[in-house]
């Protein structure tokens, strides 16, 4: 089933022999092939390096046919990339572990895209009790590499999540109750920034930097490494977590979304307890299915967070267990090279918001078999995961995400359509079916006067703007740090990848 410090570079001056005009595909990717550092880590189309580094992205459609690829090994060679991107004005894109899901979540087609995917080490820090992550370290094999050490950090729940983005974007964890958002979790960012200096960033450094990029995203510099705060488990001798998935018959959808609300409602009674619940449609196995992901973070055996779900009489499958991060995490990887459609949305934590999106749930699956391909993949998911202030409060308002006066009147529902096709045509045709599900879902929340009108960065779609969402005072705080830090507007001109802070 698909479900889902070592470097200080002196400063440079941002200036190329075209002032004011943005390098070319030659100007750029031959600056950087010349780098002496830079030797066979630059990339260019046609190579089989090239073609094999397109492979490796999540999204078919993220996997951007760039002018050339650079891929940094070190901090030091990632300093140097940014110093000639910026000498020259090269635009370019980011790539990190490559789980994004639109077009320009991590790679750009008219520029040069920097794949940091060489940069995925993890290593253990006990006497500071912090793990220093490389961005393109992904979540299952960064558990598996701490294991030996009991410990664990705030990643992915999904194995193949790459951590730079997702926790630079918030990131939701199985430790979000007890611990917060992943990117709460962050000590120390070792950032480059736009003319190549390497600086961190932490609560007594450029503290508002650090601030900003909790949720922040790539707006002020390139991540080289995050510091996250390293979790104990709760028997560092057996690392293991206890969760899995639950599947019901379709019959028993109230009930399964009622044990759901009830759950958000009580979080705080729980912290180290987590759930998704989702419906999910698979062309393939002509069928849907119900499903809940349970987990505990302490490892506690059916704790009593999940007795309503456990009780409900209807279960087909059950595959909970003890077991280490890597192995649960594995156990929700999908498959890469399709293209998918995510529309997030978050609202308060009502029942009917649940029942009315199932219900054009099944519209929209009727309206998406009757124009996708016949024969071609096609699967849904609607999705509900609980935001609440037990989560949120762990920040210490040291984060942009803007969402402590929404949990202030109680917690939250982060609801993703998620649909995926398998050829770009069938993408097409299903994009604005999708969309229409998504604005008549969020009509429907404002018309109860319960839709928060805030978007997860993480889940969002390319027509979206989360960022605008994170309100005033957030967005002016990364304006600020973004004229302080890339006063040239490199990160907000040159990217083309991901979402920029509102002008």
């Amino acid at each position: 089933m698909r479900v889902f410090p070592f470097l200080a570079s002196a400063m440079l001056s941002i200036s190329s022999a075209n002032a004011g005009d943005r390098g070319s595909a030659d100007v750029c990717c031959n600056a950087l092939n010349r780098d002496y550092l830079l030797k066979g880590k630059v990339y260019f189309p046609g190579t089989p390096a090239y073609e094999a580094r397109l492979n490796t992205y999540f999204d078919a459609n993220a996997a951007q046919r760039a002018w050339c690829m650079v891929l940094p090994k070190s901090t030091r060679d990632a300093s140097r990339v940014m110093r000639t991107l910026s000498k020259y004005k090269c635009p370019f894109g980011i790539k990190s572990g490559g789980h994004g899901t639109f077009k320009l979540s991590n790679a750009v087609k008219d520029g040069v895209t920097i794949d940091l995917g060489f940069m995925n080490g993890t290593t253990y820090y006990p006497e500071r009790g912090v793990v220093g992550i490389e961005p393109a370290a992904k979540s299952a094999p960064a558990y598996e590499a701490l294991e030996k050490y009991g410990v664990t950090v705030t990643g992915g729940r999904v194995g193949p999540v790459g951590l730079g983005g997702f926790v630079s974007g918030g990131g939701i964890s199985f430790h979000a109750g007890a611990h917060g958002w992943a990117c709460d979790n962050v000590e120390n960012f070792e950032v480059v920034l736009a003319n190549g200096k390497v600086i961190n960033a932490n609560e007594h450094e450029h503290s508002d930097l650090w601030r900003v990029m909790r949720g922040g995203s790539g707006n002020f510099g390139l991540i080289t490494r995050l510091d996250m705060k390293a979790i104990k488990f709760a028997n560092p001798a057996e690392p293991h977590i206890f969760g899995g998935l639950v599947a019901y018959d379709l019959s028993k959808g109230k009930e399964v979304a009622d044990a759901y609300i009830n759950f958000a409602e009580n979080i705080h009674n729980d912290p180290y307890s987590s759930v998704v619940i989702w419906w999910y449609y698979n062309r393939d196995a002509g069928e849907m299915v119900l499903v809940a992901c349970l987990d505990n973070s302490a490892n506690q055996v059916n704790p009593p967070a999940m007795k309503e779900f456990l009780s409900i009489d209807g279960i087909v499958s059950n595959t909970l267990r003890s077991a280490t991060m890597g192995n649960i995490t594995r156990e929700l990887a999908g498959d890469d090279g399709f293209y998918n459609i995510w529309f997030p949305s978050n609202f308060k934590n009502d029942p009917r918001i649940i029942s009315y999106a199932q219900e054009k749930h099944e519209e929209l699956i009727q309206a998406l078999e009757a124009v996708v391909s016949a024969g071609e993949f096609l699967s849904t998911q609607c999705q509900f995961q609980p935001v609440s202030k037990t989560v949120v409060d762990h920040s210490n308002n040291n984060n942009v995400m803007g969402l402590e006066s929404h949990v202030a009147d109680g917690p939250g529902i982060l609801f993703l359509m998620y649909v995926t096709v398998g050829t770009a045509a069938d993408e097409a045709v299903a994009l604005p079916l999708v969309r229409a599900y998504h604005e008549d879902l969020n009509h429907y929340a404002s018309s109860l006067g319960i839709n928060w009108n805030w978007i997860y960065l993480d889940y969002a779609n390319l027509e979206q703007d989360p960022i605008s969402t994170f309100g005033e005072d957030n967005i002016r705080k990364m304006k600020k740090a973004s004229v302080k830090y890339d006063p040239d507007g490199v990160f907000q001109k040159l990217r083309g990848s991901g979402f920029k802070i509102p002008t």
